[in-house]
């Protein structure tokens, strides 16, 4: 239940388009709701427009529909308008009660729609389903929606979600009072409670222990009262496998469909040090975007060798219907060369992930032997900080229950002064915005450092009080940087701002793909990590440093021409000088050859055709002779037909040449969408990006690569049990979309 309703997505056929009497708005002439024959609403979550057929999410308003109406069909509408009848004012309460009352007679009695349009078509619903049995999404505003009465008394409502980002494309839905006491009663018993913390536990992947806590347990009767939790071991034996065995079907359907396909692999560890490699696959849809699915999980021995990964992958890839001639490439987020060697056993070109890629160069970084010191130093100073506050509120309680007549009252009175010099010295440096760093994630560090360097001064004059700190907490007196030290820290935050940057695209990137990577490791490495007179010999070391890293990990052969060709096909990058002469030309001569061989193929495979055609032709008993040919087509149907072929070679350099011809896209425009719209100019060309087209830059989703939600999931997936993390990962990743 749980997975069809989050996986599946709900396809109405409809024959008319029809409006209800209760919508009066002009702007409902050109819209309608999906219908049957019989003009029975099959849903309200979409409306269609009558002249367009363009699918739009029902807001409960008409906004919409006249924006709709101005950008497509601003001829319709100032028509519509001028023909508008004069706005009345509002009627009082008197009238709009009879208003009311008459509707409701013509309901009855009358037509039941004030538009109806012969139509037909399918309209599609995500199936992204909430509940909610008390309060109201905030996303949507209830306050004038029939169903919830001036009481308080409210119904059931389910929101749909939309794949919008804006608040207003939500649409709530409100049942029917007759109907309230049923769905809610389904909402109540066992299995839909299950589901619910099935989808809780996959969602924010947590451990299947929580259901044994007293506090989740009395939030849920709580909030459902009587009702049955499942215990951890019906979770993870029964309820959490049969939800994955519903989505693996899907996506496996899914991924033996897909023609181009592209693979990634991520190594991570668990909290107790365990190695696990996360195999996902990525492939264009029917629509113009990526699609991303986890499909396996597995644990790395440390014992395996190359031969073992390779009948590994062999197992997985059978299992996934997975066929490497379809693979691009494989993005790898892993330095283990065992897992490197068996992908490249099997022919697939190996792309280092960019996420991957700059967490490596930026830990060497750390790891210097003239910075790793002054990190450690700038964590011990940090820490000290975030434990004073605590310190400093002991003192200042426990001197208040000392005895008056006591001896040491003096001693605590000074104690106590010292400690709210402290204190003040404390709230000028802000110590809640300085954390400790997570070393998994480079940009936590980064950030530390960042953080640590705005407060120069105020940490400078905090460290001057070495008395008073001492007196109280003991303050190591060799704690304090120095000004070299503070001159190290300043060299790293400045060298790597560039890498922090990069981040930021990726994770801006509603699809980041392969054919980024050229441009960024260009821009990083001959402008931003390029030496200057001005840098410091600690800058000048670090940048030569990374730059020398990224360099390395791209300079296999291969793999520059595979990203080179993405590029190229990128219609975003057409101008940017991130290559040289010579080697755009052999990426062209490259393309050439890809286009000539596939109208090869093409050919050969339309002769197979007609060859076969004939055959069958020649099978089965022929009724009608052959028509003879027309006087023109025996004089020069042979002139035509030759004048008309053009050589392959020829084809393929009008297509790129049509290419190059086009205006290039702006940069914040989708290169899957562009070759959507443009591919009948150059359909060959179109084959040759789509196979390049399903090929990230970085293993991680977009909305995992900023910091919060990288250091959340690294935390959360780590505390996972062997037994249940396959499931978990698989479910999670193919249903927090």
């Amino acid at each position: 239940m749980f997975a069809r309703m989050l996986e599946e997505k709900h396809t109405y056929t409809y024959k008319k388009l029809v409006v209800p009497m209760s919508m009066r708005s002009i702007y409902w002439r050109y819209f309608g709701f999906p219908a049957t024959d019989e003009g029975d609403i099959l849903t309200k979550v979409k409306i269609i427009c009558v002249l367009c057929k363009t699918q739009i999410s029902y807001n409960r308003n008409t906004s919409n529909l006249r924006m709709h109406l101005q950008n497509k069909h601003s001829q319709e509408l100032a028509e519509l308008e001028a023909n508008a009848p004069p706005r009345r004012p509002p009627p009082d309460a008197k009238e709009k009660r009879a208003q009311k009352k008459a509707l409701k007679q013509n309901s009855f009695e009358g037509p039941t729609h004030i538009y109806t349009t012969s139509a037909d078509g399918t309209v599609q619903i995500d199936g992204d389903i909430q509940f909610f049995t008390t309060g109201s999404p905030s996303s949507v505003n209830l306050n004038n929606v029939p169903g919830i009465d001036n009481m308080g008394n409210q119904n059931l409502r389910v929101l749909f979600k939309s794949n919008s980002q804006m608040p207003d494309q939500n649409v709530a839905i409100i049942l029917p009072e007759e109907n309230m006491n049923s769905q809610s009663q389904s909402m109540v018993d066992g299995k839909s409670v299950s589901d619910a913390i099935v989808e809780f536990v996959v969602l924010d992947l947590q451990l299947p222990d929580v259901v044994e806590g007293r506090g989740f347990q009395r939030l849920i009767a709580t909030l459902k009262s009587p009702c049955e939790i499942p215990s951890k071991n019906k979770l993870e034996e029964e309820l959490i496998p049969k939800v994955y065995d519903s989505f693996r079907e899907v996506v496996y359907a899914n991924v033996c469909a897909a023609n181009e396909l592209g693979l990634s692999i991520e190594e991570w560890t668990s909290a107790n040090g365990q190695a696990y490699l996360t195999l996902a696959v990525h492939y264009q849809n029917q629509e113009p975007e990526l699609e991303r699915k986890v499909l396996s999980t597995v644990q790395c021995s440390p014992n395996m060798e190359a031969g073992g990964w390779s009948a590994t992958f062999d197992t997985l890839f059978q299992e996934w219907g997975v066929q490497c001639e379809r693979v691009t490439a494989v993005v790898a987020a892993t330095s283990r060369d065992d897992i490197l060697m068996a992908l490249e056993s099997k022919g697939l070109p190996i792309v280092p992930c960019l996420v991957h890629s700059l967490q490596e160069s930026a830990t060497a970084c750390f790891q210097q032997p003239f910075v790793a010191p002054v990190i450690t130093k700038v964590r011990d100073v940090i820490t000290f900080i975030l434990q004073t506050e605590v310190l400093v509120r002991k003192v200042m309680k426990y001197r208040f229950l000392i005895n008056p007549s006591s001896p040491y009252l003096i001693f605590w009175d000074l104690t106590l002064a010292a400690a709210l010099r402290v204190q003040e010295q404390m709230h000028q440096l802000e110590e809640r915005a300085l954390l400790l760093d997570y070393p998994k994630a480079w940009a936590s560090t980064y950030v530390m450092l960042e953080r640590f360097l705005e407060r120069e001064k105020i940490l400078s004059s905090f460290f001057a009080g070495e008395g008073d700190i001492e007196n109280v907490v003991g303050f190591p007196p060799n704690m304090a940087l120095t000004q070299e030290e503070w001159a190290v820290v300043k060299d790293v935050v400045i060298v790597l701002e560039p890498f922090k940057v990069t981040i930021m695209t990726l994770s801006e990137e509603k699809t980041p793909l392969i054919s980024l990577l050229k441009p960024l490791l260009w821009q990083l490495v001959s402008t931003h990590l390029k030496t200057k007179e001005t840098d410091s010999p600690v800058a000048c070391e670090l940048k030569e440093a990374l730059s020398e890293s990224l360099c390395n990990r791209y300079s296999d052969r291969r793999v520059s021409r595979l990203l080179q060709t993405a590029t190229t096909l990128d219609p975003r990058f057409k101008l940017l000088p991130y290559a040289t002469e010579d080697e755009k030309i052999a990426v062209e001569e490259h393309i050439k050859e890809v286009l000539v061989q596939i109208t090869n193929e093409g050919e050969s495979g339309n002769q197979e055709d007609e060859l076969d055609s004939k055959v069958s032709t020649c099978d089965e008993p022929s009724k009608s002779k052959k028509s003879r040919l027309s006087g023109m087509e025996l004089l020069l149907g042979d002139l035509c037909t030759l004048r008309s072929e053009k050589p392959a070679e020829e084809r393929a350099e009008l297509e790129l040449v049509q290419y190059q011809s086009e205006s290039p896209a702006p940069l914040d425009h989708c290169p899957l969408v562009w070759w959507a719209a443009e591919a009948a100019k150059c359909p060959r060309l179109a084959r040759v990006a789509r196979r390049h087209g399903c090929v990230p830059a970085c293993v991680v989703p977009p909305q995992r690569i900023p910091l919060e939600a990288q250091v959340l999931f690294d935390v959360r997936r780590a505390a996972l049990s062997p037994n249940i993390v396959d499931k978990l990962l698989f479910l999670n990743a193919n249903h927090n979309v």
